[in-house]
């Protein structure tokens, strides 16, 4: 019920750093696990946590997913992520390269990344990692 009601929490943005650990949920790459951090001046999310889908797909712990994530002057988070072409048939990433998305904070620890102007129509999901204490 919740997956069918989760754009409530977008309707009123949240205001804050995503800085932390989150989690992509709802597609291949679900259960990938991001540290976004400050390194160097710069945020990031590196991988933390990686899915065997991600690993078959020539992906790595500790890769840079996420990088120059900044605060844009109308208040949005800009980004960009690492996208890799993998070739199955010769088990090797063929290229890479970067795409630009929004990237919006709502309610209850969740995160979209989206190339359109509303966080309603989604590429990715993420949620809030919390490690067990």
């Amino acid at each position: 019920m919740w997956k069918d009601m989760e754009f409530l929490f977008f309707i009123f943005p949240v205001e804050e750093s995503p800085e932390g650990l989150w989690m992509r949920v709802g597609d291949d790459f679900e259960g990938c696990v991001l540290r976004v951090e400050r390194l160097d001046g710069e945020m990031v999310g590196r991988i933390a946590i990686l899915p065997g889908s991600m690993a078959k797909a020539g992906w790595q712990v500790g890769d840079l997913k996420w990088r120059n994530i900044t605060r844009a002057p109308d208040g949005t988070w800009q980004m960009q992520d690492l996208r890799k072409h993998y070739d199955t048939r010769k088990a090797s990433v063929l290229a890479v390269d970067y795409q630009q998305y929004t990237l919006t904070l709502g309610a209850g620890g969740h995160l979209r990344l989206h190339t359109g102007r509303s966080a309603f129509f989604p590429r990715q999901r993420w949620r809030r990692f919390e490690t067990e204490k």
